[in-house]
């Protein structure tokens, strides 16, 4: 079954620079989400919450750092009250 596509935004910096980035949440074949993070019509990143806890990148070149801050942004709008 195909759950609808959930998308939102968020505030982060990048490169000392606060962008506002548009989220979309997609899933592995396996089921496991993972986001993808564009800026305008621009994908900068793929991220996923590992379960260890940290946020990875699967896809662009940002630092760890920056990840980290996204991921912190992603899970505030995900997790429910």
């Amino acid at each position: 079954m195909d759950s609808a596509e959930v998308d939102f935004y968020i505030i982060a910096q990048i490169d000392d620079q606060e962008k506002h980035i548009k989220v979309v949440q997609l899933e592995t074949t396996d089921g496991v989400p993972y986001y993808s993070c564009l800026v305008g019509d621009d994908e900068i990143t793929q991220v996923r919450n590992e379960t260890y806890g940290k946020w990875e990148q699967l896809w662009g070149d940002l630092d760890d750092k920056t990840i980290q801050n996204i991921g912190s942004q992603i899970d505030e709008k995900i997790t429910p009250p």
